[in-house]
């Protein structure tokens, strides 16, 4: 077998020295578009020189690809300021742009929407909303000025200072809400109107009820939505899909019945705030192929997606049908279950068996010596030592990720994207699913090893014995995976859904536990492996495994150094574990769904976001109703103990 192909990271120094070697050449227009972006809102973010420069060459690169043009010239030596060369931040993706389905069609759509509400368009402002926004307003400010309209371009985030003269009108340009709180405080605070592709108008219904004027495009005219309707799929495949490893490309057959396109009609298993998918057949050399078409971002945030479908079409399961500039077709694998809550040894060994696998096919090129620890790390650190700096420490955590060498990871290893096949096998479905998205910052297998221990309610020792076993040597597996753990915890934490279904509660709620549990013991670990405790007590922050209160959120899994760890964490004794299961599940009813896992009763709370604060208010009539108000705790989720304390 070749050796695989190493995928570079997507950095800052990356991009313009991929501009400074195409100077004066033909560039994609959307390829030159988001590189000269991306610099833009680095510079704007770190205060380096060259921001009003960078601003006009994004906006004049926008305006010239908003007219039809294909390729653009890409700049001259010499222009980009010297430091983008060395600066070897990873490029932070916009979740609208790398996940969610927003084309850059999408955003004139948009500006022409506002236009056509509107009889007479003074001097506007148009400002993005960084990171989402600020590769979205150029883009909305180029079809306005194409209209005649007097436009300025800068980019804001809540608490920044930010110049107008007054006389313009402010449009904030922003990714798809999920809130609408930032939104809603910046259109306060700059007293500016709302332009923003959107899953669902309701969710602009907050800002709308402020009084604040919003122009939406909804997610049925999307460029993304729109290409799978089945006429335009089977003319797009036609004209661009190709198979990897095959001469001749897949034809559209037909879309599965009921299954056309997520996006106007919801099935199983696909996510409202996920890009819309189909299910296809196609036709190929080797007959009819099941197949589901996902979303891939056309552009430099697609590189790496399209990178991995050339390196993955051959062993590892669902395996790739075609690929286009912006669908990637899979196998459709129709999962029969999903494997038990503590699944056995065996698939443990499976699945990591298969992270490795696919990290040998997707290997990263290796970061430059002195490169900058990510910053993930440095909060990581911080945290653990109790101190302001933690470079140092930041540095050893890197030092500890080396043990395995630098892969593009899924960044999604919740339960549910793990199953059994009929046979029995475990598969991974969704294996492309965000391997484009590289804003985590560590790019390495490790983080998808140590998210098992999630997935699969594992210990960190187990998966560290496992990776001995295949890779034998006096490596720190267990501190490697902690570190990784705490990394991948933090992101994923945010990322936890606040919507659910009772099943989707289930599962959230075990996740957020298993995460919050195995946090707090990976941050323990490390503690003892760092030994950097300088004299004296209390010099390092207690970590928590309990809370006696939990934080705002009823489901937020947190970094877990410093806080309150809940007093005495009794056990259970007699008959008490038997009257709190009664009390509980009698007091739950409508509000929280009970979870059983090993020793603890989660408490998943029900229905969205909205619902919280009567539930959250209700949780502590609880503690008043069972044999002893310390069982109730809070561990990422509410929990209240049955068997030994945790």
């Amino acid at each position: 077998m070749s050796t695989p192909t190493a995928i570079a990271p997507l950095t800052i120094n990356a991009l313009a020295r991929d501009l400074t070697s195409r100077a004066g050449q033909p560039v994609p227009a959307l390829r030159l578009y988001e590189s000269l972006t991306a610099l833009w809102i680095r510079c704007r973010d770190t205060g380096r020189p060259g921001e009003p420069l960078l601003r006009e060459a994004a906006c004049r690169a926008a305006g010239l690809l908003a007219s039809g043009d294909d390729f653009l010239v890409a700049p001259a030596v010499g222009w980009l300021p010297r430091w983008t060369r060395w600066d070897q931040s990873i490029v932070r993706l916009p979740a609208s742009l790398a996940v969610q389905g927003v084309e850059w069609q999408d955003m004139t759509a948009l500006a022409q929407a506002w236009l056509d509400a509107r009889r007479d368009a003074g001097p506007v402002l148009v400002a993005g909303v960084r990171t989402g926004g600020a590769y979205l307003a150029p883009l909305v400010a180029a079809h306005l000025e194409a209209a005649g309209v007097d436009v300025q371009v800068t980019s804001v985030r809540p608490g920044e200072q930010y110049r107008t003269d007054g006389q313009r009108r402010v449009l904030l340009v922003d990714d798809p809400p999920l809130t609408g709180r930032t939104l809603l405080a910046l259109a306060r605070e700059m007293e500016a109107e709302v332009l923003v592709p959107v899953f669902d108008t309701g969710d602009v219904q907050p800002l709308r009820q402020a009084g604040v004027a919003v122009t939406v495009l909804p997610r049925a005219l999307w460029q993304s939505t729109r290409r799978l309707d089945p006429d335009t799929l089977d003319a797009y495949l036609r004209a661009h899909a190709h198979r990897p490893g095959a001469y001749r490309p897949p034809v559209l057959d037909s879309v599965a019945p009921g299954r056309e396109n997520s996006a106007r009609a919801p099935w199983p298993g696909v996510r409202r705030r996920s890009p819309a998918r189909a299910a296809v057949r196609l036709r190929t050399p080797d007959g009819i192929r099941h197949g589901v078409t996902g979303w891939v971002p056309p552009g430099i945030f697609g590189d790496a997606a399209r990178a991995a479908v050339a390196a993955l079409h051959g062993t590892l399961v669902p395996a790739t049908l075609a690929v286009t500039p912006a669908l990637v077709v899979s196998e459709d694998l129709t999962p029969v279950t999903a494997p038990g809550p503590r699944p056995g040894a065996e698939q443990l060994d499976e699945a990591v068996d298969y992270v490795l696998t696919r990290a040998g096919r997707l290997p990263v090129q290796p970061a430059e010596l002195d490169g900058p620890v990510p910053t993930v790390l440095l909060a990581v650190a911080r945290a653990l030592t109790g101190t302001t700096d933690g470079t140092r420490t930041a540095r050893l955590l890197h030092d500890l990720l080396s043990v395995l060498p630098a892969a593009l990871p899924d960044n999604r290893c919740e339960p549910e994207k793990w199953h059994l096949d009929r046979d029995g096998r475990l598969r991974k479905t969704g294996h492309l699913a965000h391997a484009y998205r590289r804003d985590n910052e560590l790019l390495t297998p490790l983080i998808d090893l140590a998210a098992l221990t999630v997935a699969f309610g594992s210990t960190l020792d187990a998966v560290a014995a496992a990776l001995a076993r295949r890779l034998p040597g006096e490596q720190p597996w267990a501190a490697a995976l902690a570190v990784a753990l705490l990394g991948y915890g933090m992101a994923r934490g945010e990322q936890i859904p606040r919507t659910y279904n009772a099943q989707r509660a289930i599962e959230t709620a075990r996740e957020a536990y298993r995460l919050q549990h195995g946090m707090s013991g990976a941050a323990a670990l490390l503690q003892r492996t760092l030994d950097t405790r300088p004299s004296g007590p209390q010099a390092v922050p207690t970590v928590v495994h309990r809370w006696e209160r939990p934080p705002a959120a009823l489901v937020q899994p947190r970094l877990p150094v410093g806080g309150t760890p809940a007093e005495g964490e009794p056990g259970m004794i007699g008959e008490e574990p038997a009257l709190t299961l009664e009390v509980v599940e009698r007091w739950a009813r409508g509000r929280f769904q009970p979870v059983r896992e090993a020793d603890v009763l989660l408490l998943a709370p029900l229905g969205g976001p909205e619902a919280w604060p009567r539930a959250h208010a209700a949780l502590w009539e609880l503690p008043d109703l069972l044999p002893r108000p310390g069982l109730l705790a809070w561990c990422g989720v509410p929990m209240v103990s049955l068997g030994e304390a945790r």
